[in-house]
């Protein structure tokens, strides 16, 4: 899940959320609109946060392989 369907699923504000992973609301506007890149170090941090719902790997493919699929 991106960070934008986390804050409307969970009904936070950008800066609610920014409070939570120690960033400015400003930032994560940045994020959200583009103009900033989420570093490798703060995607593992926000996957933290997150309890995992925003995925490290998806907000930095580059950087992050896909989650291993759970043997059924």
């Amino acid at each position: 899940m991106d960070i934008k369907t986390y804050l409307s699923d969970r009904g936070l504000s950008q800066e609610q959320f920014a409070k939570q992973i120690g960033v400015t609301q400003g930032l994560v506007w940045q994020w959200l609109d583009g103009r900033t890149r989420i570093t490798p170090e703060r995607a593992k941090e926000i996957e933290d946060k997150t309890d995992g719902a925003v995925c490290k790997h998806e907000l930095r493919p580059d950087v992050f392989d896909p989650p291993a699929k759970a043997a059924a």
